[in-house]
């Protein structure tokens, strides 16, 4: 009897840990498990150097335009090719509605609908890209 307490209340612990798990990953994993925003790459790449290689003042202020510029056009690179999946997700449906019944269609594009509702809420990356920081007035 005491074993059998024992289990029910291990398994009642697991049970009630994976379902707190299943309904806060997806609120916790769209915060800590996003890519970090271009100024936060920046930032985290600045602060690998400068504790590796012991950067000085000026070496910093020469390299941090450099590592911005570039995490920003990290940005836009992911962007575009985001735009590309998309355009390319969006000529294979084309391509797929074409044998479908009326029916099917109807039912096809509201399943594409609410994926595609889904990826914006969960990928920011879908929507345009900021823009880029404009160049310090020495650094033109």
């Amino acid at each position: 009897m005491r074993i059998g307490r024992i289990i029910l209340y291990a398994v009642l612990i697991f049970l009630a840990g994976f379902v707190t798990g299943a309904l806060l990953a997806p609120i916790f994993g769209r915060t800590f498990m996003r890519p970090p925003a271009p100024h936060e790459m920046s930032q985290q790449m600045l602060a690998h150097l400068q504790s590796v290689l012991h950067l000085t003042d000026q070496q910093l202020t020469q390299i941090k335009p450099i590592v911005e510029k570039t995490g920003a056009d990290m940005e836009t690179i992911h962007h575009q090719t985001m735009q590309r999946v998309l355009a390319r997700l969006a000529e294979a449906h084309a391509q797929i509605s074409a044998f479908l019944t009326p029916e099917q269609k109807i039912a096809f594009q509201k399943m594409e609908k609410e994926h595609g509702e889904r990826l914006r809420h969960v990928h920011p990356i879908l929507l345009p890209p900021p823009e880029p920081p404009s160049p310090a007035p020495d650094q033109k």
